[in-house]
């Protein structure tokens, strides 16, 4: 058994708005309480996102999300060679992708930090995060990072009450009550403190990290909650998006023109659409729902699951 003081963790994240970070910080406290040496490496890109956002920029991003165009990023307080005992990773999710400073970090020269080392990832997102979290999960692979847990926290409130919220809170910054009978936007305050007690099962965990065959971590707490009535929805959203970010990124570099024309296009189609498939997919689920259940309950299954060790 290893003495947790004798553990060393690195904790990488991009916070835009400060709630990721919050909900990190939440989550790492019982673990550096326990002793354990903790990094801390806030991924930067050169040039800062707004927030929050404008309309335009927002959506403007929406193709290198998906096309994985990423930016430059500042170096982190780390050595691409240094070896940690367990990596934290907590992102967000852009546009069901992870979050572009996170994409880009995953590129550069530093990701070497992940290989041969256990991966804890903490996502935090509207509702959406199926496609996002396989996506980096294939990335860690190729990358020799190995999963060990997965820890999932999304904004309060129905998926209809998150279509303005959301948004609201992205445009606006604003969290409180929308129209007085809304939810809060972002992320319930009991959520952002519930984080803590998977951050006291992993500083009991931390002599573990060094045994050839460990236990599961997280065990009876439930990190990873799947509703089932997103993964259609998102799976018809990542196909429609693809063709969209490939036709933008022929319009040219942000700010040209045809891509200003396209962004705005794109913006207003899923405006439009967006209701539209939310309402077919409902449709198509309870009429075959024989067919696509067990489909449906094969991946919530396969997106529960803690590791690929």
């Amino acid at each position: 058994m290893t003495d947790p003081a004798a553990i060393s963790v690195l904790v990488l994240y991009y916070s835009q708005s400060g709630d990721t970070e919050q909900l990190v910080r939440n989550f790492v406290e019982p673990v550096a309480s326990a002793g354990a040496n903790i990094t801390w490496a806030n991924i930067q890109p050169v040039e800062s996102y707004p927030y929050p956002w404008n309309l335009f920029r927002f959506f403007d991003v929406f193709p290198d999300c998906i096309n994985g165009d990423t930016p430059e990023i500042l170096p982190p307080s780390f050595e691409p060679d240094q070896h940690f005992d367990l990596i934290i990773l907590a992102y967000q999710v852009w546009f069901l992708a992870p979050s572009l400073p996170i994409q880009a970090f995953m590129k550069s020269p530093y990701a070497q930090v992940l290989r041969d080392t256990p991966v804890i990832t903490l996502i935090a997102c509207r509702n959406m995060w199926h496609s996002a979290s396989e996506q980096l999960q294939q990335t860690l692979i190729h990358l020799g990072g190995h999963l060990i847990g997965k820890i999932v926290v999304t904004h309060q409130g129905s998926p209809l009450a998150t279509f303005i919220t959301t948004p609201r809170l992205l445009l606006t910054g604003k969290k409180d009550s929308a129209l007085g009978v809304l939810p809060p936007g972002g992320f319930a305050e009991e959520d952002i403190k519930s984080v803590s007690q998977f951050g006291e099962q992993l500083a009991d965990y931390l002599s573990q990290l060094s045994l050839p065959q460990r236990a599961p971590i997280f065990t009876d707490l439930h990190p990873v909650q799947v509703n089932k009535r997103y993964i259609l929805p998102e799976w018809v959203g990542i196909t429609l998006y693809r063709p969209w970010a490939r036709l933008i990124r022929l319009g040219g570099s942000s700010g040209s023109p045809v891509r200003t024309l396209l962004v705005w296009l794109f913006a207003l189609q899923l405006i439009v659409a967006l209701p539209i498939v939310l309402f077919l997919c409902t449709v198509i689920r309870i009429l075959f729902h024989p067919v696509l259940n067990p489909l449906l309950e094969t991946y919530a299954l396969k997106l529960q699951k803690q590791s690929f060790d």
